[in-house]
């Protein structure tokens, strides 16, 4: 699954829940399900590195935006985005270091949970609408919460 993915995915359940703990959990558990989920993953270190810049400019869009802290003031958003993403961090070790499977220790990394391969547009759909899905869910809370401010 697309590190992105994770990071987006993370956020938005945070946004959801509202409760820092909570939405680290969550960003945790949602990043085993999309591993189990079938995906695409890049044949090549490019897709991974490309990713890997894409996911760190949305992290740092999430910490740095003075709008996501004024919906976040317990900053669950941006704790369900590190914790969704964390987990990946040590297949960006593998860039620089040839790691085997049991060096890893998330389980869906270390074959532990199943990690199932899709082709590259499936996956493509399936990411985008599962995003699109909570993200419709984010925007109908945050309109709920601005009716009930007035």
């Amino acid at each position: 699954m697309h590190w992105t993915t994770h990071i987006l995915t993370g956020a938005t359940l945070g946004y959801l829940i509202d409760r820092p703990v909570q939405a680290a959990l969550a960003g945790v558990g949602s990043h085993m399900l999309l591993d189990v989920m079938p995906h695409y993953d890049p044949d090549s270190e490019l897709g991974y590195v490309i990713d890997a810049l894409l996911g760190v400019l949305t992290l740092t869009y999430i910490a740095g935006s003075g709008t996501i802290r004024g919906i976040d003031t317990r900053h669950a958003i941006l704790w369900g985005a590190i914790c969704g993403a964390l987990p990946d961090t040590e297949l960006l070790v593998n860039l620089v270091e040839d790691m085997g499977p049991e060096q890893y220790v998330f389980p869906s990394h270390d074959g532990t949970l199943p990690h199932m391969q899709t082709g590259l547009a499936a996956s493509t759909v399936s990411q985008a609408a599962m995003i699109a899905v909570l993200m419709a869910i984010a925007r109908h809370k945050l309109r709920l919460e601005k009716l009930r401010q007035g």
